[in-house]
Formats: C-alpha cells, structure tokens, sequence
C-alpha cells in the first residue's frame, strides 16, 4: 500500500499500489514507476558470492569480539574512503580474504596492556599454532610507520619490545598476521596512551 502524506504526489508518496506502480523519493523529487519484481541471479558466481557474505557475517557473530574489537573495526572502517560500519568493513575484508583463497583466521579479543615507555604487552585470542604477527604502531588513524613483529610468549599471549617515547602520548595499534611478507589477516585499530 502507498503511504500518502497530502493528495497523491502534492507532498509525496512511497509505497506500492496493487503490486503496479512503485512511489519513492529519487533525487528530491516524487517519482512513481511500474512495479518490477526483482531479478533472483541463481548462477555458480552468484551462489559462491551469496554463501561468502553468509560465512562473513556467521564469522562476525561466532567469532566473540570484544566491545573494544567492535570499536576497533568501526575506527578502522572509519579511515576508508567509502562511509561504512566495522560490521560493513569486516564483512568486505572477510569477503575479500576468501576470494583471494584466504581464509579468515581469528584476530579477535585483541587485548594492548596500556604501553609505557618502554613498551606493552599484546594478548590476541588464538588457537592456531604457528602464526606470525606484526603489530603496526602510529601516532594517528591513518598513518603507521612502525612495524614491530610480536614474539609468541604463551598460546594467545604476545610481546613486543618497543621503546615507545614520552608517557601521555596517543598511540593507534593494529595486528596484521604475515605471511610471505604481506598482510594475511588483520584486527581493526586499537587506541592506547602511554603511561
């Protein structure tokens, strides 16, 4: 049914009539169409891309970030040219791993212990045994000129040595996971200040 909000089309309407015609705001202005029913694409490409976002957001639930990780993904998608949530940013990048035939691996329930200044401890929940991590350290969002590889301490327990500066500074943190050199899996961005 349409919604009216004066005399059909004087203020406006959205809505459909009898399954027909379509009313919708486009672009300021009241427009109306014939209703179409959506096309449903049920090809191989189409199937595999709708069981990606499916496995993506399965993942985003099942994998119990934290408070401070979902923060940490809404500041990463933050940077991002595009304008979207942590939710939206980790299911593009969850996407974008199994595409590239990598699949996600836990980076989650990212702990940074406030840094002093000579450096902190990282704990990042992980069962699987023999990953190599950096932590990507900078002074803003956007930009993290050092790279600091995390020594494995115990099973989800991480350390790293680095003589951060002066106490009160601002510090953003992200762990990206390595391999051949180049990021496999990440976290979002963290935000500690030294003590």
């Amino acid at each position: 049914m349409a919604k009216l909000k004066a005399p059909l089309m004087s203020f406006g309407a959205s809505g459909k009539i009898a399954g027909s015609l379509v009313f919708f705001p486009w672009k300021g202005i009241d427009a109306v169409r014939e209703y179409v029913v959506p096309a449903n694409p049920r090809s191989a490409p189409q199937q595999a891309q709708r069981a990606h976002m499916t496995g993506a957001v399965d993942a985003w639930h099942s994998l119990a970030f934290t408070d401070a990780d979902r923060v940490a993904w809404n500041r990463w998608a933050g940077t991002l040219a595009d304008i979207m949530s942590g939710f939206n940013g980790f299911i593009r990048m969850y996407i974008d791993q199994l595409i590239r035939g990598k699949p996600y691996g836990r980076v989650s329930d990212v702990r940074v212990a406030v840094p002093t200044v000579d450096g902190f401890d990282v704990d990042i929940e992980d069962s699987i045994a023999g990953r190599y991590f950096t932590c990507v350290i900078g002074t803003s969002r956007t930009h993290f000129p050092t790279r600091v590889d995390l020594v494995d301490d115990t099973d989800d327990t991480y350390s790293l040595t680095w003589a951060s500066g002066e106490s009160g500074t601002d510090y953003y943190v992200k762990i990206e996971e390595q391999v051949t050199g180049t990021w496999e899996q990440r976290s979002g961005i963290y935000h500690v200040k030294t003590s």
